[in-house]
Formats: C-alpha cells, structure tokens, sequence
C-alpha cells in the first residue's frame, strides 16, 4: 500500500491503563518545575520553531515529592469491601509506597529520552512531542493522542510496531511515522491560561478537516442519540428495542452515567477548586486517577 503525500492519520486513545505512578509523578513535577527557574524540563520560546528536546527533571522535585508523599495525611478506609465508595485505601496506600520509596524516575526518563523528543510553540503554548520516523519508504503520517488521565507514557509501547510493523509480523507498507504529542496542561507540555482549550481532539480535526488529514479513529465515540441520551441520564434500564452488542453498550454508559460522571461534573464546572487540592497533594492527584485507571 503506497501513501499519498501529505496524507495522515490521526488517533485518539481515552484512557489506558500503565504506568499511574509515572503519569502522576510527571504531572507533579512538572508543577514543581514550573516553579523552579534551574528546571530544564520545559522549554519556552516566542517563535514557532520546532527546538529538540531532553527530559531532566530536577533532583529538587523528586526530592519534595518524596517528602510531600512520606508526610501524606490518610483518610479512613472506606466502609465496604469493593471500589464502589472510590479508591480504597489499601491499594492506594500500597502503590504510593512503592512511588515514593522504589520508583525510579530516573529510569523513565530515560525510557523518554530513547525518542526523539521535540517542542514546538502552537497557539501561544509550548507543545512537547516524540516524532519517530519510520525506515520504510512512504511511510504515512500518524498522529497519536492520548486521554485523561493519560500522558505519551501509555503510548509508548505502540512506536515499534506502528513504525516497523514487518518486525512484528506485519507489512513494511503499513508503516508510519509516528507524532505523539502531550495534551496541554499535561506532562510538558505547557499548561493554557485561557479557556477553549478540552477534550475530543481528534474528532475537531475532524470537523476542520485541514489539509492532508485522510482519517480519524477514535476509541471513544462522543454521539449518543437522543432517545438514548435521556434515558441514560434518568439511569432508565435499556429499552426493550436495544439487543446484543447495542443493549451492552447501552448497560456500560449507564453505569457511567450512574456511578462514574461525578469526577467529570466536577470538573467541567469546577476545575480551579479541584486545582488546589490535586496541585498540592501528589498522593490526591495519585488517587485521583488511580480510580479512573481501575475503572
């Protein structure tokens, strides 16, 4: 299969589960960072130039999150024996112990740093992005976006394959050339001051259709008939009219709806005083996604 130039692809990945501690941690030190005028972590420019990039977190972030971690105030555990009043504490207790005694930061950076990393400045914010090209001829161009709570972390096992699919099994003339970009407001990429920034970007390239852009997938289609949408939000049983895959489908968002739309309600309408506690508290901000990765 042989490519058209300038043609690409994009994808959107809503949530994956690997690696909360790294997502956590890169999402705290780079608020640590943020303060910290020796950090090497961002870089900030006026020009759109595309500038390489290295991550290097400074020892002074790894060093507060440890103690921000060791001096954690816990809260009681919860009063059933199953996730459904949140994180429980037994798990989150165990895997903050291993972030904050165990982890070895070092050792991922260095699993960022084994691609080519690069910064760009779109729209007034410093963009971090890996780029990797592939070996093969006509390799098409794919964008690939990751979700909340999400990071590159949780994509970088897909680089192989997509870029040399032939080692894996699959066909040189599948190749790609892989962008990964981190959102804004997540890992290091810069964080926007301004509203109009979300949610769905792969579906708004969609929408623009700007030039080149072949296609879209997405693994978390955003349409929802109308019919469905009003019984899903009266937490109705699915209508007698949905069977096989449809009435499962129907089933998984009204549990959504039913049990896990509290985080995001809070969110779309609160985000700045949810701020304050997941930016001070890395064991709260830990737990917070903990619950979405479990889910």
């Amino acid at each position: 299969m042989k490519y058209p130039k300038p043609g690409f692809l994009t994808i959107a990945v809503a949530v994956s589960a690997m690696g909360l501690a790294q997502l956590s941690l890169t999402s705290y030190a780079q608020t640590t960072a943020n303060s910290d005028a020796n950090a090497t972590t961002r870089v900030v420019a006026a020009d759109e130039s595309i500038r390489p990039f290295r991550a290097s977190f400074p020892d002074s972030a790894i060093t507060e999150l440890r103690q921000r971690i060791a001096a954690t105030r816990w809260p009681d555990r919860e009063t059933v024996s199953d996730r459904s009043q949140g994180a429980q504490l037994a798990k989150i207790q165990e895997l903050v112990h291993y972030w904050g005694a165990d982890y070895d930061w070092r050792k991922t950076e260095a699993k960022l740093n084994a691609h080519p990393q690069f910064v760009t400045r779109i729209d007034g914010l410093d963009i971090h992005f890996i780029h990797v090209k592939s070996r093969h001829p006509n390799a098409m161009p794919l964008i690939v976006t990751h979700g909340w709570p999400g990071s590159v972390f949780e994509l970088l096992k897909t680089i192989g394959p997509l870029t040399d699919p032939a080692v894996y099994g699959g066909r040189a003339e599948d190749a790609f050339d892989v962008v990964m970009p981190s959102m804004p407001g997540y890992g290091l990429s810069g964080t926007p001051t301004a509203a109009g920034w979300g949610a769905v970007v792969a579906q708004a390239q969609g929408r623009q259709a700007p030039q080149g852009l072949l296609g879209i997938h997405v693994n978390m289609p955003a349409t929802v008939p109308a019919n469905i949408a009003k019984a899903l939000k009266s937490g109705a049983p699915a209508p007698a009219s949905l069977t096989g895959d449809v009435k499962t489908a129907y089933n998984s968002m009204n549990k959504l709806y039913t049990q896990g739309g509290g985080n995001a309600g809070v969110m779309v309408t609160r985000p700045q005083t949810l701020g304050y506690s997941l930016s001070d508290s890395p064991v709260g901000q830990a737990a917070w996604f903990y619950d979405k990765f479990a889910d």
